[in-house]
């Protein structure tokens, strides 16, 4: 074949690019790049190859927003994998690869449905994408399972998928409950700092790795830092790595509000290798979209006006009719529309209500949707919200960055520097982590702390089954499901985040805040957000009231042409508003707690001390970690 000059390469890829990005031509759904790169090879020339990874991925940037213009089609998604596909043919010309490798680690808890759903959607992304691809192996990507499982049959499951993983082309590692225990009693023994038990927990006189299990995430994700330190310095992961932590319950793709379809539509490995080649960044985050970030305790309230609405609007329809819930969705904003206390983070969502979205397939009645939307409602304890989910934006682009000031701890990217930066106040196992890591970690990294439009899926049920896995907090027996602890972990959590916002507005961690100016500030933090907790659980009650009676409204189709099916259903509405008076009533365990004096002044003063300390744990971790 004769070698092209260069320039007359280059003509023939921009008329390639034009005939791919041109609406006349999108028929061409396969484009054939083999004769391109081979010319390109042929050159054996780096400034070349260079210039054509640099005219590709300008390519890349024209066809992604053609593809989010209007409605995504599997078309103009399968152009816009082919050339990254091709893209990747480039870069293996290269003599010298220098993009970062991506280190992916999965903290784990008895959820192996959930493990293979976001192995599975790495897979299908990397197959898609071809980061890396050398020989079968995608050699740039590998994979850590950090296991905090109780079960042994879970803990099996999860090995089981790191060698099934492993096989199929990614290098997937496990980090299990022996391995765990011998590095925290190695660092607990060798330094015997008491500080360093606030970090990665009190392990000195466990034994059984059983009681090693459910530390939390926060200390999972503390002793991950531990292991990863440890390889980075026996020189076991490489210097050109990134650290890429998700969560368990998430996937590699993103959702549309145009259809109830999944989109493996970003490619996260080549964007994250854009902006950290090209800004100066040490943690990056990314969000969610799917089912919300937070627990149900903050959520009851405006999922009841949902249901009440529902309720109302089914009433008013023939049972036998087409079903009338297959509307299409409303793209919302990052609104916290599904957070019942949104004030409290500046948004306000007072008064809006939304409707379900049926996603049953196929002829379908007015009455299956009914049928089917009340064996959604149990899902809601568990973390999901069949009314709010939140859907996926393109903006402006996925290299874009912004200034942060929440870490999204189940998607996050690091440097290795940035593993000096622990998650602060673990062993609390309170919720809002994050969000109080970034708090703190904006005063510490300013313009490196960033967040990208690069959102996961999040699924907190399994898509198979439509079951939910073990969810900490959460205990469900014959279908009564208590709330207590994770609705406990969550208020103090909100009174942590905000005492430390307001902390690190006067200066925290840097400045010395005294003693009392704390305790002030916590009580009265502690004081503004009960009133919040108190308002809504007082609507809570209401709406649960006002559902029951449109429930038991004689005239309503399910009373007048009663069927087994809808019978079925209306125990499923019982069920949910008893677990909601189990919940949220005035002698509920959890609302008994959190409006307790005495409840309330001890953890008070826990929190006190754990923010006090909070310089203390840095100096011992940075001497116990980095011989600082």
């Amino acid at each position: 074949m004769p070698i092209l000059k260069t320039t007359s390469l280059k003509q023939s890829s921009l008329q390639l690019s034009q005939k791919i990005i041109d609406r006349n031509s999108e028929d061409n759904a396969v484009i054939d790049f083999e004769q391109h790169i081979q010319q390109l090879s042929d050159k054996e020339d780096e400034q070349s190859i260079d210039e054509f990874i640099s005219l590709y991925k300008n390519l890349i940037k024209n066809v992604e927003q053609n593809l989010w213009k209007n409605t995504i089609t599997d078309k103009k998604l399968g152009q816009y994998t082919t050339i990254f596909r091709a893209l990747e043919k480039i870069q293996q010309l290269k003599s010298d690869d220098r993009r970062f490798d991506f280190k992916i680690i999965i903290p784990v808890a008895d959820r192996p449905q959930h493990l293979e759903q976001c192995l599975d959607s790495l897979l299908t992304l990397c197959h898609n994408y071809e980061y890396g691809l050398t020989d079968g192996k995608f050699s740039k990507l590998s994979v850590l399972i950090a296991d905090d499982s109780k079960q042994d049959i879970n803990i099996s499951q999860h090995q089981a998928l790191c060698k099934r993983f492993d096989d199929k082309g990614i290098k997937t590692e496990y980090f299990g409950l022996q391995e765990q225990l011998s590095l925290v009693k190695k660092y607990l023994v060798e330094h015997q700092d008491s500080r360093l038990k606030q970090i990665i927990s009190d392990a000195e006189h466990i034994d059984d790795t059983e009681h090693f299990s459910h530390k939390g995430a926060s200390v999972m994700r503390n002793i991950t830092y531990l292991k990863l330190i440890e390889d980075v310095n026996d020189n076991r992961i490489g210097a050109q790595t990134l650290f890429y932590f998700i969560d368990s319950d998430q996937e590699f793709c993103i959702n549309s509000h145009t259809s109830d379809d999944k989109y493996y539509a970003i490619n996260y490995f080549h964007y994250l290798d854009e902006i950290f080649q090209t800004q100066d960044v040490e943690l990056l985050t990314g969000k969610v979209v799917g089912d919300p970030p937070v627990s149900p305790s903050v959520m009851a309230n405006n999922f009841q006006q949902d249901v009440k609405k529902f309720i109302q609007s089914m009433a008013a329809l023939e049972p036998g009719h087409h079903c009338q819930f297959h509307r299409q969705l409303n793209a919302q904003a990052d609104d916290a529309a599904y957070h019942d206390m949104a004030n409290l983070f500046g948004f306000d969502n007072r008064g809006k209500t939304f409707e379900f979205h049926c996603t049953l397939k196929g002829e379908h009645s007015n009455a299956d949707c009914f049928s089917d939307f009340s064996d959604k409602l149990e899902h809601f304890f568990f973390g999901e919200h069949p009314t709010r989910k939140t859907f996926f934006n393109y903006e402006q682009g996925f290299t874009r960055t912004s200034p942060a000031r929440t870490v999204y701890t189940g998607n996050y990217v690091i440097r290795a520097d940035a593993l000096q930066h622990f998650i602060p106040f673990a062993t609390l196992k309170l919720r809002m982590a994050g969000p109080v890591l970034g708090r703190i970690l904006k005063s510490k990294l300013e313009h490196r702390f960033v967040s990208a439009n690069l959102p996961m899926l999040h699924n907190r049920t399994i898509e198979s089954t439509g079951q939910s896995e073990f969810r900490p907090g959460v205990e469900n027996e014959a279908h009564k499901i208590n709330l207590g602890s994770e609705f406990i972990r969550q208020f103090y959590g909100d009174v942590m985040l905000f005492s430390i916002e307001q902390l690190t507005d006067i200066g925290y961690p840097h400045a010395d805040i005294s003693r009392e100016i704390t305790r002030s500030i916590i009580g009265s933090t502690c004081n503004r957000i009960l009133e919040s907790y108190i308002d809504k659980h007082d609507t809570i009650l209401q709406l649960k009231r006002q559902i029951s009676e449109l429930l038991d409204d004689s005239d309503s189709w399910w009373h007048r042409q009663p069927s087994p099916a809808t019978d079925l259903a209306l125990g499923n509405f019982r069920t949910f508003l008893n677990n909601i008076e189990n919940n949220f009533a005035n002698d509920a365990q959890a609302y008994q707690q959190i409006t307790s004096d005495q409840s309330s002044q001890r953890m008070q003063e826990t929190l006190l001390q754990a923010i006090m300390d909070h310089k203390k744990d840095v100096i011992a971790w940075q001497r116990a970690v980095f011989q600082a």
